[in-house]
């Protein structure tokens, strides 16, 4: 029994842990992402068949899937050892209406600003403005690096939540670039890399990028116990 419990409190098992958790969370992320992985598929065959509302459609389970995945590194970090499985769905299933109105409303806005960028682009080149949209959707996408795992960490209104990102992405604003780096560095990977080693990019990426947002998760903690205090008294 001791040198089972040996082994079990090994550096090599706990590696052999985190590699087998982030290989699930890329599994599980890519499968709840069929819909999006076979619209890329048909329309990389056949540009015709590309819909926007289609598109729309496809990246709605693209949210979820990462709230849930944000949820499950969130907790690896915090706890060092779970039922990987278990804890995501339920993540997935407990954050399923916040998850989704905040991804909703960020999709609404991002392909509202695309098809402003495609119309003046295509219409009004040289005026520049389809830059203005373009600028638009890059900043939604940075506010959603921090709402995601605000989120999913914490129970707080679709309204503050906006606020609370925006706030922390120009005060962090030395880890905004890094975070903005990490992803573009991640997608190049995907698009250079083995099939099979995609699987990791998903979870890799929101394990980086929870680490660099626990000094916020501590901030807010202590925010909120102090607010949950004073309401008490």
């Amino acid at each position: 029994m001791g040198k089972q419990r040996e082994f079990y409190d090994k550096p090599l098992f706990s590696l052999l842990n985190h590699i087998s958790w982030l290989l699930l969370g890329g599994l599980y992320f890519i499968l709840l992402n069929i819909p999006l992985i076979f619209f890329y598929t048909v329309t990389s065959v056949d540009i015709n068949q590309f819909s926007i509302i289609l598109l729309f459609i496809c990246l709605i389970p693209f949210g979820l899937a990462l709230g849930a995945l944000y949820s499950t590194m969130g907790e690896i970090i915090r706890e060092k050892d779970i039922s990987f499985s278990s804890y995501f769905f339920k993540a997935y299933k407990n954050n399923f209406k916040s998850n989704l109105k905040l991804w909703f409303l960020e999709l609404i806005l991002l392909t509202i600003f695309f098809v402003d960028y495609q119309y003046f682009y295509l219409n009004m080149p040289t005026k520049g403005l389809h830059i203005i949209f373009l600028i638009l959707g890059i900043f939604v996408l940075i506010l959603g690096l921090y709402a995601f795992p605000i989120n999913c960490r914490f129970n707080v209104k679709l309204k503050d939540l906006i606020i609370l990102s925006f706030y922390y992405s120009i005060k962090r604003f030395h880890i905004t670039l890094l975070k903005i780096v990490i992803t573009l560095l991640a997608f190049f990977i995907v698009s250079k890399i083995h099939a099979i080693l995609v699987l990791f990019i998903p979870s890799i990426l929101c394990y980086v990028l929870t680490i660099y947002d626990m000094p916020i998760f501590s901030e807010l903690e202590q925010r909120f116990l102090s607010q949950n205090k004073a309401t008490a008294n």
